[in-house]
């Protein structure tokens, strides 16, 4: 009995450090982190149903855990960098920054701070917007103005 409640007490506390590194956790990477728990989760889970002899039912997991890592990628490079190998995940490119702005090649400086003012003021997560677009849009502007 006492047992059970040490496990119970050490997975809650093992729980609570969890939701608290989620809470600090840039976008990024827990982004990333969310990617390979899903993956993780699906392999467990079929393994555990090939040894106890329920081979068929390991099938879903095993097709959610593939569809994650190759049924996005429509290329072996978008693999590649799906997994993170090719480049650091995040890692924006400058034609990826110009249409996060929605900018062409050759915008000025002026031209990159207005077009971030004015989607930061729409997408900003004090407004109503996603944590996720405002990091993006900070990323667009940072590497468009080289800082």
């Amino acid at each position: 009995m006492i047992a059970w409640l040490l496990v119970g007490v050490g997975l809650a506390l093992a729980l609570l450090v969890l939701l608290n590194w989620w809470a600090n956790a840039d976008v990024k990477t827990a982004k990333s982190s969310l990617f390979w728990a899903i993956i993780g989760v699906c392999a467990a889970l079929s393994i555990l149903l090939l040894a106890t002899g329920r081979g068929l039912f390991a099938v879903v997991p095993i097709g959610i855990a593939a569809w994650r890592m190759f049924g996005q990628a429509k290329t072996v490079k978008d693999f590649v960098d799906r997994a993170g190998s090719s480049r650091k995940q995040g890692d924006m490119t400058r034609q990826e920054a110009l249409e996060a702005l929605g900018l062409k090649e050759g915008a000025s400086a002026d031209d990159i701070k207005a077009a971030y003012k004015r989607l930061m003021a729409r997408c900003h997560p004090d407004t109503g917007g996603s944590d996720w677009m405002a990091a993006k849009l900070n990323e667009a502007k940072r590497v468009l103005l080289g800082e």
